[in-house]
């Protein structure tokens, strides 16, 4: 069934509620505004959006890219459905989320696009993910630099959070997924190294967030690494290696 756009944001529009839309409005900063649909009901919708309406890629590319540009909620419906058919042509998918990557200007929408679509599209369609770290040098917005980072918590053990995972739940017919059983160690590396010294504070939390991570998985790893960096560490990242090290020594 063609993916029908009209009738997804219906269903969208159903589901907002004045009081969501204040909530998310508190945090969501982005100039496609809001429309207030909860993350659970979203998460619903997006499961329910993959069953009824699978999309084909690159086949609806042009739904797929209508659909993300509506509201907040209609971004990340849009790449969860992407994010879910990576597997069947991640080339497509990955370029497909580089080009939507150039109107991301919220957190939320670059966090889903990097670890759903751009961290997976770049190990399955055989890129060196340190492409990352050249492209970052031509981004303006902090969000789409931190997108970046966050594709690193694909190449990490590291459970999906967040409604826009419910497609690929679906489509593997499993509440717990991570894309990897052990870390890619040298892409994290290579993407870290290289936006380690980016000070917009969204990226810096995401750094600290794939270190937590990485730490989970391989702590050693990560004191490895924390011991090449040169001019020390960001402060907001001390906190991360030292527990990498107690980790590490307790191992």
């Amino acid at each position: 069934m063609p993916l029908d756009i009209e009738t997804l944001a219906d269903a969208l529009a159903e589901l907002a509620t004045g009081d969501q839309a204040r909530k998310k409005g508190q945090h969501v900063r982005t100039l496609r505004g809001v429309r207030g649909v909860a993350d659970g009901d979203l998460a619903r919708l997006i499961a329910a959006a993959w069953n009824e309406q699978r999309p084909v890629f690159p086949d609806d590319e042009v739904d797929l890219r209508q659909l993300y540009f509506g509201a907040h909620e209609d971004g990340l419906l849009a790449i969860g459905l992407l994010a879910a058919i990576v597997p069947d042509d991640p080339e497509e998918a990955l370029e497909f989320g580089l080009d939507l990557l150039e109107s991301v200007d919220d957190v939320q929408t670059g966090d889903a696009l990097g670890w759903l679509v751009l961290g997976p599209g770049a190990v399955a369609a055989g890129r060196d993910p340190a492409l990352f770290v050249g492209l970052a040098k031509s981004l303006s917005r902090p969000a789409q630099r931190r997108a970046l980072v966050m594709a690193c918590l694909a190449w990490l053990p590291e459970p999906l959070e967040g409604p826009a995972a419910a497609a690929l739940r679906e489509r593997l017919g499993q509440r717990a997924i991570a894309f990897v059983d052990a870390p890619l160690n040298e892409p994290v590396r290579a993407v870290v190294d290289g936006l380690l010294r980016d000070e917009a504070p969204a990226v810096r939390k995401a750094i600290r967030r794939v270190l937590r991570a990485w730490t989970n998985a391989d702590p050693g790893a990560v004191v490895a690494w924390s011991q090449t960096v040169r001019g020390g560490l960001p402060k907001i990242l001390q906190g991360e290696v030292k527990r990498a090290e107690r980790r590490s020594q307790e191992a």
